[in-house]
Formats: C-alpha cells, sequence, structure tokens
C-alpha cells in the first residue's frame, strides 16, 4: 500500500472556529468529492509572526491526488478559499501535522459516514479507522460499552494512532467528548 498524499489548505477567516473549518470540509467533500479511505482534518496552527488559526489538510490515495489538486483550484474562488504561497504557511504546518500523524481533528474518516447513533466501542474500532478510544484522564474505553455518538465523532491523531476521547455518560454509556454543537463560553466568538 502507498502512502497517502497530504494536502496542506489554509481557508483564512473561513476556518475561524472549529463549526466554520467543518463546514468548509463539508463544502470540500460534497464538490471535489474525496475519494474512498480519504481522511480530512482540522489542525491548530501557528505560523511563525501570524495569530494562531485554522487550517485543514486531506490525504487521498496518490492515484486520486492531482483530481483533488485540480479541483482546489477549481473551488478556490467561489468558496473563498486561499490555496497557495499566500497561505502557504498554515497549510505547511496542517500537511506536517498529518503527515507525521501528531496531531489534526479528523472531520472525515474511512468508516466515519456509516457510524449509526448507538454502537459499542468495539463496534466502532472494528469498522473505522479509529486505532483506539480512551475516557477522559486516559484510561482504554471498555470495548462492550455503548457508545451514543450524537452524529458527531471527531477523532484525533496523537502519536501516530487515531484517537477518540469519550466521556461517560447516562445509563453507563459514552458519548465523544467534543459536543456537536459547542456554544461560545463568553460571548467572544470563539469554541
Amino acid at each position: 500500500m502507498t502512502a497517502p498524499h497530504v494536502i496542506g489548505i489554509d481557508a483564512g477567516p473561513h476556518t475561524a472556529t472549529l463549526r466554520a473549518a467543518d463546514q468548509v470540509l463539508h463544502r470540500l467533500a460534497d464538490v471535489l468529492p474525496l475519494p474512498a479511505g480519504a481522511f480530512a482534518c482540522t489542525h491548530r496552527v501557528r505560523p511563525p509572526g501570524e495569530r494562531p488559526g485554522l487550517a485543514l489538510s486531506l490525504a487521498v490515495p496518490a492515484a486520486a491526488a492531482e483530481a483533488i489538486l485540480d479541483g482546489l483550484g477549481t473551488v478556490a474562488g467561489p468558496a473563498g478559499l486561499r490555496f497557495g504561497t499566500e497561505a502557504g504557511a498554515g497549510a505547511a504546518l496542517a500537511a506536517a501535522e498529518h503527515t507525521g500523524r501528531d496531531g489534526g481533528r479528523a472531520v472525515y474518516f474511512p468508516g466515519g459516514a456509516e457510524l449509526p447513533g448507538r454502537l459499542t466501542v468495539g463496534e466502532l474500532l472494528a469498522g473505522t479507522a479509529i486505532d483506539a478510544a480512551e475516557v477522559l484522564g486516559g484510561a482504554p474505553a471498555d470495548p462492550d460499552t455503548v457508545l451514543i455518538t450524537r452524529s458527531h465523532v471527531r477523532p484525533e491523531w496523537v502519536a501516530g494512532r487515531l484517537l477518540l476521547r469519550l466521556m461517560p455518560a447516562l445509563g453507563g454509556t459514552y458519548v465523544p467528548f467534543e459536543t456537536p454543537d459547542p456554544h461560545p463560553c463568553c460571548g467572544a466568538g470563539h469554541d
């Protein structure tokens, strides 16, 4: 199996929040479309001399990379995305994190689109690209415990593994730590 081709994207103000970054990835996935086996991630980045922000990465099979790059060039105008040297620093950081599998929050990943609302942790691990699930504090999640996905599963690349962080919920179940509709804590406009 060949290594995927990783593409970094900096969409500037269009990805000011995680929710906005997710929406950009959803638009890209609809327009491109993403091939089977693709990953699409968000990354918190801080290019030298710039404010912190969010950038995106796509990891696609090498055979699909040229078509994806062509599609990104077409999408750049209507979607308002910057693509190229002007946005290179954030894009490069996102691509480097994804390539090293040591950073990035997966919005699209193999098996993610087919997840039901309820399944066991073991079924999640067997049916997706997620390598591990742990409960807050770092304890491994019980594979027989039911996970309520809330249609919002966002694992992260940590030390080469795609890791989903969970928290205990009512009835002895788990839910993903990240909530599907975060509300700003103080009205400052951040997630």
